[in-house]
């Protein structure tokens, strides 16, 4: 599925939960997620032949081992971020709530937003 399809698939209401688990501060900015939801399922993707893929990596500061996706696969636009396909490895044990919560802050932290984005994008990481 792309990005975009995830997003469509869930209910805000359903993901704003482990967006505080995922990222501690986004427990007191429901707004500003909300109204990154409500763009990103606004606007229209542009078709991508990159992937998003989730699967068990290794945080080479701490060795931590965990689920997740590259960073490197959020860098760019909002639309071709939308149009990107996820991979899910077999050995990835998380949740869809979670896997979409976890595009939604990547998205929404590394993409590049639109400037209609700016100020809740300041109060997000201010």
């Amino acid at each position: 599925m792309k990005v975009k399809q995830y997003f469509q698939a869930y209910d805000f209401d359903e993901i704003y939960p482990e967006i505080g688990l995922m990222f501690p501060n986004g427990r007191h900015q429901r707004k500003q997620f909300q109204h990154a939801y409500d763009m990103l399922l606004e606007i229209e993707p542009v078709n991508s032949k990159k992937q998003i893929r989730y699967q068990m990596m290794k945080d080479p500061d701490t060795k931590e081992v965990f689920f997740g996706a590259d960073d490197s696969g959020f860098k760019g636009p909002w639309k071709v971020l939308l149009g990107k396909e996820v991979k899910i490895e077999p050995s990835v044990k998380l949740t869809q709530n979670e896997i979409v919560a976890n595009l939604l802050l990547n998205v929404v932290l590394q993409g590049s937003h639109p400037k209609a984005f700016d100020a809740d994008y300041d109060f997000i990481v201010g």
